[in-house]
């Protein structure tokens, strides 16, 4: 019996700690099986090791006064990460997103330059108008005497509360962005 929903997954390479939710709709790409292992091959095959765990969707913690929106994921960075250049590795990934080659997309991405990252907006098209009535903050918090840098995707807007269609394959798609982007922006 296959069981869909949201995936956790708990990353921990070398010196940052992932922490993500990608939701998932009955039609997407990664069937949860108690006893398969479809899960271990995708993990394998992007190189990291995590453990998936049911989820009821995304979390709609609130991890700050300015935050309304809904965490889709945590990274906590490398002390030794260069954040611009890293803010710029994120908006290439995103612009790579609107040209639709490497991932097409069930409706159309607009992408903005933001301070602190990028914001994705899924565009809809009614009565002659475009909308963007959910769009995904991806955000690099620079470190402070607490905590390290740290990276954070969340969904905000008027349907914040629903899914977009095509978000669960740009957040498999963010995941791997982070992880290349993080060894391309070390010091």
């Amino acid at each position: 019996m296959m069981a869909c929903g949201s995936i956790r997954m708990n990353v921990h390479p070398r010196v940052s700690g992932f922490h993500f939710h990608v939701p998932l709709s009955s039609a997407t790409l990664l069937p949860i099986h108690h006893n398969s292992d479809s899960f271990s091959k995708l993990r394998n095959l992007i190189g990291l090791a995590a453990t998936p765990s049911l989820l009821p969707k995304a979390s709609a913690r609130n991890d700050g006064p300015t935050d309304d929106g809904i965490t889709l994921g945590t990274v906590k960075l490398p002390l030794d990460t260069d954040l611009q250049r890293f803010d710029s590795l994120l908006f290439q990934w995103a612009n790579s997103l609107c040209q639709g080659a490497n991932l097409p997309l069930p409706v159309p991405l607009k992408v903005d330059k933001i301070a602190g990252g990028a914001r994705l907006g899924f565009i809809s098209i009614e009565d002659g108008k475009t909308e963007v009535l959910v769009y995904i903050d991806c955000l690099v918090s620079p470190p402070n005497q607490n905590s390290a840098p740290m990276f954070r995707a969340i969904r905000k807007g008027p349907l914040k509360d629903k899914v977009p269609p095509g978000e669960p394959r740009i957040m498999r798609s963010l995941l791997q962005a982070l992880q290349k982007s993080i060894e391309i922006a070390k010091l």
